[in-house]
């Protein structure tokens, strides 16, 4: 095992100081090698999300290229992402390499498992804070064949803006490059500029994009990528799923999915899927604990040419907002949300709605049977019957007179967990509206309605 310290200088300049008794041997060579590489069973990447500073966790804007994610998960993923085996999707998400990210070109590509339930142990795969203050340390890197971990020190302005840092603050991303290089096998280089050089200015912004010594690095450990490595070229419809791309085995690939935030931290696979059109497509039923993330297949054989480049994958699975709302008597469009997942096992998991009126009562009915878009009482029934009606609450919000303060909430983890219903299954669809009162309206049209939202129940 190697433990890696990355430090902050005194002056804008980062290092990584490595312990006299495992320092790097000397090398003719502009990179250095630690010793190992991971295996095939070692692509994970998981990121245990306990950043402290507001600054890791504030870019809310969503990358299509990268689906399902923000804040530090984000940043993390677009980190490891650099070093794969060829662009990342369209090589989108990150305006400070307009050539795109995705540039190895080794037999090596990870796939990211999204968030895990704690830092886990030094073989665990995982990105995570860890207390400070580091004594001018930056964080820790353990790695060795059997897997990795890295911990960075919470007495650091860690921040995820996609354009770089503000002042005073690094860079997670381009932190998160360079010890994941270090992850991978690799110690420094005596290239200047290289995202393995052992000192970088300021934030370390340009350490986000890996350069030629480091491909040259990656390269030497893992081979150049092989012209027989599976490659996904793109994915399209829902469930089934159709990959389109190239070398992949007449009948036993694996694909590769990202599961459900904190639902697992391994790779959902489904195993023995058959290739069409020469080994050029594969068609495959996502399973349901297959969440937003990345795509990979897996051909026969344990080195790295068997595993293909990653690819964005949004789940067929993911809650989606449909209908029209009911404009209220204050004029507001209520409207309703989910926050979390519609989980068995995993809270948060809460249905919300918003801009409804304040201190009246209402109440989050839902069903089983499908989408409806048909005139109710001055306003869309989004629900087709049979419905089910959950208790009667109070919007809450300011005091009398009217306004659009109000909310409504509604904990669908709780309600699923409980067993209340016992459709509700893994797997099961929900269609779901809130109705509350609406007094500025004349009967029969005094009520609220707000639009909806179509959700799969996941373990």
């Amino acid at each position: 095992m190697r433990l890696s310290r990355f430090v902050r200088s005194s002056t804008p300049v980062l290092a990584l100081a490595v312990a006299a008794a495992l320092a790097l041997p000397r090398s003719v060579r502009a990179f250095t090698l630690g010793g190992w590489a991971l295996g095939i069973d070692q692509r994970d990447v998981a990121v245990f999300d306990d950043f402290t500073d507001p600054e890791a966790n504030d870019n809310e804007a969503a990358s299509a290229n990268f689906p399902g994610y923000d804040g530090a998960e984000l940043a993390i993923w677009k980190a490891t992402a650099e070093w794969g085996s060829e662009l990342f999707g369209d090589g989108s998400g990150d305006p400070t390499q307009p050539l795109g990210l995705g540039s190895g070109d080794a037999n090596f590509d990870a796939i990211f498992v999204g968030n895990a339930t704690g830092p886990g142990g030094a073989h665990d795969n995982t990105v995570s804070e860890i207390a400070g203050p580091g004594g001018g340390l930056l964080g820790i890197t353990e790695a060795d064949a059997g897997g990795w971990r890295i911990r960075l020190y919470s007495d650091i302005t860690w921040d995820d803006d996609p354009s770089g840092p503000a002042p005073g603050a690094v860079d997670l991303q381009a932190v998160i490059t360079h010890e994941y290089g270090h992850v991978l096998g690799l110690g420094h280089s005596v290239v200047s500029g290289a995202t393995m050089s052992a000192t970088a200015s300021g934030t370390s912004l340009a350490a986000r994009s890996i350069e030629a010594d480091d491909k040259a690095g990656v390269q030497s450990i893992y081979g150049v990528k092989s012209a027989s490595k599976p490659h996904i070229a793109s994915v399209s419809g829902s469930s089934p799923l159709t990959i389109q791309g190239a070398n992949f085995d007449a009948t036993s690939n694996e694909i590769w999915f990202t599961p459900w935030p904190g639902t697992s931290a391994a790779p959902v696979v489904v195993s023995g899927v058959s290739s069409s059109l020469g080994g050029t497509q594969l068609v495959v039923a996502v399973p349901i604990d297959a969440g937003p993330g990345n795509v990979l297949v897996r051909v026969a054989g344990t080195s790295g040419d068997k595993l293909s480049n990653a690819f964005p994958f949004a789940s067929p699975w993911d809650v989606t907002t449909y209908c029209v709302a009911k404009t209220n008597s204050k004029g507001c469009v209520p409207s309703i949300a989910f926050d979390g997942l519609p989980s068995l096992t995993v809270a948060p998991g809460i249905v919300r709605a918003t801009d409804v009126l304040n201190q009246k009562s209402g109440v989050l009915f839902y069903g089983t049977s499908g989408a409806l878009a048909a005139p109710f009482l001055g306003g869309t029934l989004c629900v087709k019957p049979p419905i089910h009606r959950t208790a009667v609450a109070n919007s809450g919000g300011n005091p009398p007179p009217l306004d659009c303060s109000g909310t409504f909430t509604f904990d669908l983890h709780a309600y699923l967990a409980a067993g209340t219903d016992p459709a509700l299954v893994v797997g099961a669809q929900m269609w779901l509206q809130f109705w509350s009162r609406d007094p500025g309206f004349a009967p029969p049209n005094n009520v609220g309605l707000t639009d909806a939202l179509s959700v799969f129940v996941i373990p």
